[in-house]
């Protein structure tokens, strides 16, 4: 019986072995889109944490799907070191598949990110591009995430939004 056992037990863990390595393999490009200490060290990389501000939010939100390319987006939160009162400073950093910034939008306490649809994102409370109106709750982008389009939509007219992405 246990000789059995043990012939069963190698033949089954010489299947499942090439089965996990290759669904592994195949997700493997969505990992390194994931994959947040990479999506941190690629920020670091590319000087785009502020080194005298204290990092306190970092979260790969969701992924644009711009020209059938996917650009994920990441909402960052740094606070001033040392202020007496906690003073954050907010970025949303779209990057490219090879994690490389292809548009830095600043935000501030009355908006953030919500989720992605195609290439939308979709926000609570309203921003400005670079301080510039128009005013909106919807970013959508086109030429490889370079390009933003602000626009206004009623918040119960988001399209649904599909979990997880």
């Amino acid at each position: 019986m246990i000789s059995t056992l043990k012939h069963c037990l190698v033949a089954c863990s010489c299947l499942i072995i090439p089965i996990i390595y290759s669904a592994s393999s195949l997700a493997g490009e969505s990992v390194k889109l994931d994959n947040r200490i990479l999506i941190f060290n690629a920020l670091n990389k590319q000087n785009l944490l502020h080194k005298d501000r204290q990092l306190v939010h970092l979260v790969h939100l969701c992924n644009l799907v711009i020209d059938d390319e996917y650009y994920p987006v990441i909402d960052v939160t740094e606070h001033v070191k040392g202020a007496q009162v906690p003073r954050g400073v907010a970025h949303i950093f779209v990057l490219d598949s090879s994690l490389k910034l292809t548009k830095k939008i600043y935000y501030d306490g009355t908006s953030s990110p919500l989720y992605c649809k195609d290439n939308r994102l979709f926000l609570f409370g309203f921003l400005a591009i670079d301080g510039l109106a128009p005013e909106g709750n919807v970013l959508s982008f086109s030429h490889a995430g370079k390009k933003v389009i602000v626009s206004e939509m009623e918040t119960n007219d988001f399209p649904a939004q599909i979990s997880p992405q």
